[in-house]
């Protein structure tokens, strides 16, 4: 059995600090998932997420990322007794809403070695929206689909893809101008 002190060092491990200006405080991102197991397994194996704290059907990372049982979530959210139905979950002013975020947004990573991080996400047989591609500001990424379809962007950071533009001739008002990144941010990345 844990101790009282034990429970009370798990509850509070990422309570915010209160603050009387601000009545509000991000705290994490929460994705509905369909198999709990199969996307524990993803995040932490695949994506290097640590746990903080497994509850069965939410487990939260210790980045701020937690995963939900879609399910169980759906029907605490919208009392859906018939969430695993394909019918659509009713909000007033929004019958048409599915609130679903597969669409609509993407969870964001970096890594320091695209192309280690490339060959793992390949080789552990993950869906890729796209490989590896230059953006517009010289970024390289690519975006994989976890489990659920859930769209996930990894990026090489952005001192990386400075120093990579440098190594290949860029002077920095050239890297600032192609990276929209301030001169002062370039320089700084380059010392």
């Amino acid at each position: 059995m844990p101790k009282n002190s034990d429970i009370n060092d798990k509850l509070t491990i990422n309570a915010p600090k209160k603050n009387d200006n601000k009545p509000l405080s991000y705290n994490s991102t929460v994705l509905f998932v369909n198999d709990i197991e199969k996307s524990k397994e993803f995040y932490t194996n695949i994506m290097g997420e640590e746990i903080e704290i497994d509850l069965g059907i939410n487990i939260g990372f210790k980045s701020g990322l937690a995963i939900w049982k879609g399910d169980y979530a759906r029907n605490v959210i919208f009392n859906d007794s018939d969430s695993g139905s394909d019918s659509k979950p009713k909000h007033k002013n929004s019958d048409d809403m599915d609130y679903c975020s597969k669409n609509m947004l993407e969870i964001y990573y970096e890594t320091d070695d695209m192309e280690k991080t490339y060959n793992t996400l390949k080789n552990s047989g993950c869906l890729f929206v796209h490989e590896i591609k230059k953006q517009p500001w010289c970024q390289l990424t690519l975006r994989i689909l976890d489990p659920d379809g859930h769209m996930i962007e990894i990026g090489e950071r952005m001192d990386v893809c400075i120093k990579r533009l440098h190594k290949f001739g860029m002077k920095p008002n050239e890297i600032a101008e192609k990276t929209t990144m301030p001169i002062d941010i370039v320089n700084f990345m380059l010392d």
